[in-house]
């Protein structure tokens, strides 16, 4: 099913990532928000996301909604994270600084692209690591273990087989090296002739 709306599209990427939809209007703590469509996340992901419509609602109108509902999360002791999701066009930079002191706003406009939805939606949805084959892993290896042309790095690949303590204490070393004295009994040399 294709969604229609900017604020369908948004719901059916948060649906998927399975956040339940709230009925409307919202009401938390027997107060009603103007929440057009609202969500609430599963843990690890606990936010309630609000989607406002810059094309149904003025910045004002939106800025009302949020507080309400920060409001209602504070009156209920509620340590749930709001975000608001912003579509349609982009409120000007007061606006949006005016709504980011009540919730995490994403202004994610009107995105004809799923994917560049999905992006601006990444910090709401799981994190998916890469696919890392086992054909990478031994290439980075071979790389790794070819003869670097640095002595320094051949040096550390060389001790990496004496373990992590063994290379940190050599980094240490050669950390260390240009802010020690070149010739300690130069140094004392220098000491005793200005005694």
């Amino acid at each position: 099913m294709t969604a229609t709306t900017p604020i369908e599209r948004v719901a059916q990427v948060l649906e998927l990532a399975q956040f339940r939809r709230m009925p409307t209007p919202l009401e938390i703590g027997g107060v009603k928000t103007g929440a057009l469509a609202a969500f609430v996340g599963k843990p690890p992901s606990p936010d309630l996301v609000v989607i406002g419509d810059t094309l149904q609602q003025t910045p004002g109108a939106l800025q009302q909604t949020i507080e309400g509902v920060g409001r209602a999360l504070d009156m209920m002791g509620s340590r749930r994270p709001l975000t608001l999701v912003v579509v349609g066009p982009r409120p000007d930079t007061t606006a949006l600084t005016a709504l980011a002191r009540h919730a995490r706003v994403l202004a994610v406009g009107e995105l004809a692209d799923n994917s560049a939805l999905a992006n601006w939606l990444a910090v709401l949805l799981p994190f998916t690591p890469p696919n890392t084959s086992a054909g990478r892993a031994e290439a980075a290896i071979v790389t790794l273990l070819a003869e670097p042309a640095d002595p320094l790095v051949q040096e550390f690949v060389a001790m990496a087989a004496q373990g992590k303590d063994s290379v940190a204490a050599h980094l240490a070393e050669v950390i260390d090296e240009p802010f020690l004295p070149n010739d300690p009994a130069e140094e004392g040399g220098s000491d005793a002739t200005s005694s």
